[in-house]
């Protein structure tokens, strides 16, 4: 954990594929597309005005501190997992935790068909161990990296990483990631969209055990920006033990130099309890917040904000984008920063949302700037990133936003301009701009997209602080 060139990474612990690309992405890398003659002219529109509008922030972060949770990931096709395992389709249900693999399959198959990223943690550890080694035995795997750091993990990480003797542990921890595609099926249940599915037997992270260590690196020198996550890897906790960590974790929050900007990215969870928390306790705490669709509306629910039987009635597809606008106002009144209505103590000033068609940015416009670069080079590095490629293919991306939207409830509705797609509105003293994602028709790759999403977000905003 030794802070390395202004243009490096010190990493405490790696944070998904965030570290990889905070690592190697230059702001430039993302200006570059490729426009073909042929395709549909939404598509181009759109790609030629991300080439010609997004801009790099006056004064990016140079100095970066990155956890806490890490693993190792296989990354399997999730029905041929399930077959291999011998296990049949049949009902659809969210559980929790998985504890065999009846609930493995019928939480994979409600998620399935809704098409939505999940991620549940695995209580038999010996049966986990089972899994593990009929994914390995599948033809078609890969091991990506994502973040305590065992032997074959390191081995996997860049040579410029400096990692802290507390950051290594004799075993790597190994999370399950089932993907499937567009149209895949597993019984009578059909995706939507390409996804995946997570679970894990994670005791190291279970435990948040590299909590101290990272925080003592954040206050050992001047960092610009923070970036952490892994607090969803503790619902599997008992409730005691959870609350217990995450009081520490505020603790040690709060002796983090006001001059470090803080990025916390949310993950799925599923007690409700456990988020409500988080909410209340930590995001006071942060300067800036990730999440997609699934956790702002369960952080919605939890705490009592607007929308929250959002998916209850809308289990296929994405939400409208004026439900998740008025959830956005609601978090940042409710818990963050600014005179519109916030916490006075609050830090949070900043929340990127990102969903598979749209994403949107909510910022205290006199803490962040250049937030229409942000959200646009979020969306495009989804493209990017979903369909594995360098450069934008307008024969490869699909544009799936309504053709009518209101921005937020009371708005008039409104057809996206594919030559000015970046939108923006201010409601009750909070800036908001949202972009169109263009979408993989066949996606390479659906895990870390959120953390390369945030991430590239991260790298084009501006804080004012600095």
């Amino acid at each position: 954990m030794i802070p390395i060139s202004p243009t490096s990474v010190a990493v405490a612990i790696c944070f998904g594929v965030v570290s990889i690309l905070f690592y190697n992405l230059d702001l430039d890398d993302l200006q570059g597309v490729d426009l073909e003659q042929n395709a549909e002219e939404p598509v181009v529109g759109i790609i030629s005005y991300w080439n010609n509008s997004i801009s790099s922030p006056q004064r990016p972060f140079k100095k970066l501190v990155i956890g806490i949770n890490s693993c190792l990931d296989i990354i399997v096709p999730g029905v041929a997992l399930l077959k291999a395992l011998n296990i049949p389709p049949g009902n659809k249900k969210n559980h929790e935790s998985l504890a065999d693999l009846n609930q493995l399959q019928e939480t994979f198959a409600q998620f399935l068909a809704r098409g939505s990223a999940a991620e549940r943690p695995f209580l038999n550890k010996a049966l986990y161990q089972d899994i593990i080694k009929a994914a390995e035995s599948l033809d078609q795997k890969e091991i990506h990296f994502v973040g305590a750091v065992g032997p074959k993990l390191r081995a996997l990480m860049p040579k410029g990483i400096e990692l802290d003797p507390a950051c290594m542990v004799a075993q790597d921890e190994v999370h399950l990631i089932m993907e499937y595609q567009i149209g895949e099926t597993w019984g009578n249940s059909r995706a939507p969209v390409a996804n995946r599915f997570v679970t894990s037997f994670d005791e190291t992270n279970l435990h948040m055990i590299m909590l101290e260590p990272f925080i003592k690196v954040v206050n050992s020198a001047d960092f610009d920006l923070m970036v952490f996550s892994g607090l969803h890897m503790m619902d599997a906790l008992p409730p005691h033990l959870f609350e217990q960590r995450l009081e520490q974790l505020v603790i040690l929050l709060r002796d983090v130099p006001t001059s470090t900007v803080s990025h916390l990215e949310l993950a799925s969870m599923a007690n409700r309890d456990f988020v409500k928390q988080i909410a209340e306790k930590v995001l006071p705490s942060i300067n800036s917040l990730g999440l997609n669709e699934q956790e702002l509306v369960y952080v919605s629910k939890s705490c009592g904000g607007p929308h929250a039987d959002l998916f209850d009635h809308e289990s296929h597809g994405q939400p409208d984008i004026h439900k998740i606008s008025d959830i956005l106002l609601w978090l940042m009144k409710t818990f963050g920063a600014g005179s519109a209505g916030g916490k006075g103590e609050s830090r949070l000033s900043r929340i990127h949302f990102h969903s598979l068609t749209y994403h949107i940015i909510a910022v205290v416009e006199s803490d962040w700037s250049n937030t229409e670069g942000a959200v646009a080079a979020g969306a495009q590095i989804a493209g990017l990133q979903a369909c594995d490629i360098p450069y934008l293919k307008a024969e490869l991306l699909d544009l799936k936003i309504p053709a009518k939207f209101r921005l937020f409830t009371g708005d008039a509705e409104r057809e996206l301009d594919p030559h000015s797609p970046v939108l923006t509105w201010r409601q009750e003293g909070f800036l908001f701009v949202m972009s169109p994602v263009l979408v993989c028709k066949k996606p390479v790759k659906t895990v870390g997209l959120g953390d390369a999403i945030s991430a590239t977000g991260l790298m084009f905003s501006q804080s004012n602080s600095l």
